[in-house]
């Protein structure tokens, strides 16, 4: 009986003594399935995996070009993530983000993936696709790895208004997408075609802040300007669309020509664009062009609670806007408004009515409009 009792405490004893090797083994085992991240990386390869990346990370001020993330951590247990945002920006003296794993991301095989997905569109040969993605990280030399999974399709739809829209999918139109791009270290050479030396702004570029900053209101933020010789790409941002709206009509007022190099697009609570200031190839400055953002929010702005704007599309000296109408409304009233209502339109055209084949009640409008 006695052996016996010694023989249970040795083997208690034992069991304390795995005990602290099993807790520090535990960790090591778990933190291999995450990459080692913590680096300084230039944000490259501007697209649709950008903007899915920054909108999930968080860190939407650093889709401007020739920004830069800095990571700190370790990804078995937590990540700060910090911004450089454009050019002229400089690094955050708190960090933008912090991810924290189990609750934010997962770990596995040495990839880290976001556990919340992200609205995402995706532009195709076979249409317009509406869906979310889901981001995963990993190392990729001295540089970062960013991987979207895509998975949408196209939608009809049956009722718009406002900021209210029911749509439903095409059948037959779903898609799984798989992309990836990388951040190179900021101590990586550039590509010779992106290598530059600082240098002070421009005379065009001074005068354009200028400008711009007597426009801005305080709603549009200016991320960066970036001077090609003859013309200068300005990155903004903004938190409401009606900001967006007023910016562009305030350009107008004040005669500054641009164009449209990216249509203001909403990620991350805000709105991001990219104009171009400057007369066109040739020297030449046209009158007022918006964005296709502008031209939509006008159109909705007039149009009936039956028809909805599916898109707007910039024809070069005009737009064209498709829309969805519901049973047999006419669009004449909506024709009427565009010609008389708003002094932005100087000719408004029906190009064509036709019924939609997948929807027996839905219609499909098409109009040329030129900006006056």
């Amino acid at each position: 009986m006695r052996h016996r009792r010694c023989r249970g405490r040795y083997a208690l004893l034992a069991g304390y003594a795995l005990l602290p090797i099993a807790l520090t083994a535990g960790p090591s085992a778990w933190a291999a399935d995450c990459p080692v991240l913590e680096g300084h990386y230039r944000v490259e390869s501007f697209g649709p995996v950008l903007g899915d990346s920054v909108t999930a990370l968080g860190l939407s001020m650093a889709g401007f070009r020739d920004s830069e993330v800095k990571i700190t951590g370790s990804a078995d247990q937590s990540l700060s993530f910090w911004i450089k945002s454009g050019l002229s920006g400089a690094m955050g003296r708190q960090p933008s983000r912090v991810l924290t794993r189990g609750v934010d991301y997962d770990c596995a095989a040495g990839v880290l993936t976001l556990r919340q997905s992200t609205p995402s569109t995706r532009q195709t040969d076979e249409g317009y696709l509406e869906g979310r993605s889901i981001v995963s990280l990993t190392r990729s030399g001295e540089g970062l790895g960013l991987a979207t999974e895509f998975r949408g399709g196209q939608r009809s739809t049956l009722y718009s208004y406002e900021s209210a829209r029911i749509s439903v999918p095409k059948l037959g139109t779903g898609r799984i997408l798989r992309e990836g791009i990388r951040w190179p270290g900021v101590q990586e050479p550039r590509p010779a075609a992106q290598r530059y030396e600082p240098v002070p702004e421009s005379d065009q570029v001074r005068d354009l802040r200028r400008r711009l900053d007597g426009l801005l209101a305080g709603a549009v933020r200016i991320g960066g300007l970036d001077d090609s010789g003859t013309r200068v790409r300005a990155s903004l941002s903004a938190s409401r669309s009606e900001d967006v709206v007023a910016f562009e009509d305030r350009l107008r007022e004040a005669g500054l020509v641009y164009t449209t190099a990216r249509a203001p697009i909403w990620t991350n609570n805000q709105y991001f664009m990219e104009f171009v200031f400057g007369a066109g190839p040739g020297g030449t400055a046209h009158g007022w062009h918006p964005s296709v953002f502008r031209v939509q929010e006008e159109i909705e702005r007039l149009r009936s609670p039956m028809i909805s704007v599916r898109r707007v599309i910039d024809a070069d000296d005009g737009y064209v806007a498709e829309l969805d109408v519901i049973g047999d409304e006419s669009v004449d009233p909506l024709l009427q408004r565009l010609r008389s209502g708003t002094p932005m339109f100087r000719r408004v055209e029906l190009i064509d009515d036709s019924p939609q084949a997948e929807r027996r009640n839905l219609r499909l409008v098409r109009l040329r409009l030129k900006t006056g």
